[in-house]
């Protein structure tokens, strides 16, 4: 029974690493071409709208519309895993509005200057989080483009599971991991991973906060596309990723990405 509890942990660490990786990359390809709205009413639609990213007087930013692939089958179950404190009880939309609200500085601040930065949502032309029901998740997905080069960036923020482990065993996977205190209490878990030798590389931040909030920020250089509405995903690799462990780590630190404002 033990053994079966702990492989269903590492289950759900595996599931919410790999909305942080480029598997998101395929599932956003892929929904993109599905046509039911979830949020707001479409480019030309009032949608919903994001308070000014300083709260202060100022232009207002639509959502982008955002789509649900059609289900294939019975819908998955809502997570039940115990966290660390009661869930939040923000509503989605407003979660979506705040964490988008405190990202977007935070990657025109952190990342490295001379990228473009892509969103992946329809019409979107900018990082924007979504919520995932079935896991309560957030994660928020964008392509960095420099000269030929296009890399993943995907931040995650998510309630702290009940028996989660702390710093470096917690990561992903085998790889390189530095695991250090914060200076307001908390983890940062940093590390990088080349599973194999066609070049891939992914680097990623993990902050466990003192508030049950965790929050994963992850980069890496597959490109994953699927063309068309059931098409089959094509992968390129690219060069080693552009953005750092420690600009990764500077974006999941910021107090901004968290469940409990």
């Amino acid at each position: 029974m033990d053994r079966l509890i702990a492989d269903d942990r590492q289950h759900r660490r595996h599931r919410a690493w790999t909305l942080g990786g480029s598997g998101v990359a395929a599932a956003l390809a892929a929904v993109a071409l599905a046509p039911a709205l979830v949020a707001g009413s479409g480019p030309e639609g009032p949608g919903l709208t994001l308070p000014p990213i300083d709260g202060g007087p100022g232009p207002r930013a639509s959502f982008c519309p955002v789509v649900e692939p059609k289900p294939t089958g019975p819908s998955a179950p809502q997570s039940t895993q115990d966290t660390v404190r009661a869930r939040p009880t923000e509503r989605p939309d407003d979660g979506i509005a705040r964490l988008t609200r405190a990202l977007l500085p935070l990657l025109s601040e952190h990342l490295p200057a001379g990228l473009t930065i892509k969103g992946t949502l329809p019409g979107c032309e900018s990082a924007q989080f979504v919520y995932e029901k079935t896991n309560s998740v957030y994660y928020a997905h964008a392509l960095l483009v420099r000269g030929g080069q296009t890399d993943n960036l995907t931040v995650t923020v998510v309630p702290t599971a009940a028996e989660e482990p702390a710093g470096c065993a917690a990561a992903p996977g085998p790889g390189a991991c530095t695991s250090v205190r914060l200076p307001g209490g908390g983890t940062l878990a940093t590390g990088a991973a080349t599973p194999g030798d066609d070049g891939a590389e992914q680097r990623w931040a993990f902050v466990q906060r003192t508030d049950g909030t965790s929050v994963r920020v992850v980069t890496d250089n597959v490109l994953v596309v699927v063309e068309s509405p059931g098409g089959v995903p094509t992968t390129a690799i690219g060069p080693p990723p552009m953005v750092t462990v420690d600009q990764l780590a500077a974006i999941a630190s910021a107090p901004g990405l968290t469940l409990y404002p």
